[in-house]
């Protein structure tokens, strides 16, 4: 039951994600956070994704399943569409954030995970691919966010564990966190400039 529960928040704050982009606002932006976007090179990817999920609803359109059938194939197909636009609208509206109270590492509406700044022992800029093949979301107490094509270029080391939930609620605990951003130095420059603990 903890599953579905998960699986429906998610679902609502990806549609949230979609309501702040139309908007045009950024969640958790104040004071001297800085945003560190990400995920700009899969935006061609939810495009895609949202075209091809357009088209399927389209062509179950074309086949008489019966009204009853038709409207509830129009409205999952509609509703698939939003949601991968959510999903995308999430990475946009939902960037890192590093600020002199913490480091925030993001994923659209899946991964949220608060580092206190002082428990940050180092924010290095390291580009790394990843084989798809052999890769893991948690590995050694390491989390490898590897949403954008398994290629990584920060790493956060930590010194003290973290806990990070995953999108259904199960829980890792971690000590260093790879992830990706637009602007890797940038992000580097923005931690440094705002006082190492």
């Amino acid at each position: 039951m903890g599953a579905l529960r998960n699986l429906v928040r998610n679902e609502s704050r990806t549609m949230a994600g979609l309501w702040l982009y139309v908007r045009g606002r950024k969640d958790g932006i104040d004071g001297d956070a800085v945003a560190v976007p990400y995920g700009s090179s899969g935006k061609a990817i939810f495009i895609v994704m949202a075209v091809v999920s357009a088209v399927e609803a389209g062509l179950f359109w074309l086949i008489d399943f019966g009204i009853v059938v038709d409207v509830a194939l129009l409205v999952l197909g509609v509703y698939s569409v939003l949601l991968v636009f959510g999903i995308y609208a999430g990475t946009v509206v939902r960037p890192h954030v590093v600020s002199s109270r913490e480091v925030r590492v993001r994923w659209s509406s899946f991964y949220d995970v608060r580092i206190p700044r002082e428990n940050v022992a180092a924010l290095r800029h390291l580009q790394e691919s990843h084989d798809p093949l052999k890769a893991q979301k948690f590995r050694d107490e390491t989390w490898l966010s590897h949403d954008n094509f398994y290629e990584t270029n920060l790493i956060a080391e930590l010194r003290e564990p973290v806990t990070v939930t995953r999108p259904l609620g199960a829980t890792e605990t971690v000590r260093v966190v790879k992830f990706q951003a637009d602007d890797p130095k940038a992000a580097v420059e923005a931690y440094e400039r705002l006082g190492v603990s």
